[in-house]
């Protein structure tokens, strides 16, 4: 009768173990991604023989940019941690009732958690920091599906990008349909669980409130377009909105399924969308002070006054 315990302490031990490698894992896969888009840049961009002819571009470029244009762009940083503070005050209304501006520091707070971690796993440590004790482990559980909601305009959206239109690896864009149409699937499909599996069913969330995270996801999914499509004006990028959302959507989807830390994410980022771009337009290094100019206001201000907040926080703590 020994051996069934024996058996479990073995698989315990084994688990404990598997999860520092997982972690290690998607770590090292990120950093080898970084490595060989920091090199591909560096060949591209900065051996590239009108660098100078380009650097001087965007230097004048930047100097003619109108304040108002600055300011338009913080409105639509604000739009985008606000449409995410609605959905994450709305997924943990059962258990916890945030206003929204607590739910805005608490996604501030999320992101500045997220700036060292892979795949930005950190964010559910840094927002469940504000949840009522005993109420941690479903906020957790809530917030997945949060996450996954916006995954899914994500691949939804880059599936008809792949589709539209893909300068590589054209296999893809019969595989992402499928796999968009089995996440949705998932997304909406509800079980009731049995026996001792039936403590998951505190877990689920109702389908009116599934709707109202694809709805919130899809108007922060605009809002990302419209970011980008605002910075390639403010750059002058001679491109047309739909080929640059099309590249947007194939860039957002190539993203989510690479577990890099933001500090890479912007070398990984840069070297996607010089791909993507790459039929459009030629001018590489104004591609990349795009992407950059994104990467500053979605993520490094945020992270920034993500720390401020939760700074704050600790002290009062």
């Amino acid at each position: 009768y020994r051996y069934p315990f024996k058996i479990r302490s073995l698989q315990n031990m084994n688990s404990s173990k598997l999860k520092p490698l997982l972690s290690i894992g998607n770590k090292l896969i990120g950093f080898v991604l970084f490595i060989i888009c920091a090199f591909a840049i560096y060949n591209k961009v900065l051996q590239n023989e009108n660098l100078n002819q380009y650097g001087a571009d965007l230097k004048i470029q930047l100097t003619h940019i109108h304040w108002a244009a600055w300011v338009l762009m913080g409105c639509l940083m604000t739009l985008n941690y606000t449409v995410e503070a609605i959905k994450w005050k709305s997924v943990i209304a059962e258990t916890n009732q945030f206003n929204i501006f607590q739910a805005l520091r608490a996604v501030l707070v999320g992101q500045a958690f997220s700036f060292f971690t892979p795949a930005r796993s950190g964010d559910y440590v840094g927002r469940t920091l504000f949840l009522a004790p005993g109420t941690k482990l479903k906020g957790i559980t809530q917030m997945a599906w949060a996450s996954y909601a916006q995954l899914l305009m994500t691949i939804c959206f880059g599936s008809i990008a792949l589709f539209w239109n893909l300068p590589f690896l054209p296999w893809l864009k019969w595989v992402a349909p499928i796999g968009a149409g089995l996440a949705l699937f998932l997304f909406f499909y509800k079980k009731s669980f049995k026996g001792w599996l039936s403590k998951l069913n505190l877990l689920q969330i109702g389908a009116g409130l599934k709707w109202k995270l694809i709805a919130l996801a899809f108007s922060r999914y605009l809002v990302y377009l419209m970011q980008y499509n605002w910075a390639a004006q403010m750059l002058s990028i001679p491109v047309s909105w739909l080929d640059l959302s099309i590249a947007i959507m194939a860039l957002l989807f190539f993203l989510s399924m690479i577990p890099a830390i933001s500090l890479t994410d912007l070398v990984i980022r840069g070297q996607l969308f010089l791909l993507l771009m790459a039929p459009f337009y030629h001018n590489d290094l104004m591609l990349i002070a795009l992407t950059t100019l994104i990467w500053i206001v979605n993520f490094l201000i945020p992270s920034i006054l993500g720390a401020i907040l939760l700074l704050g926080f600790r002290l009062k703590r």
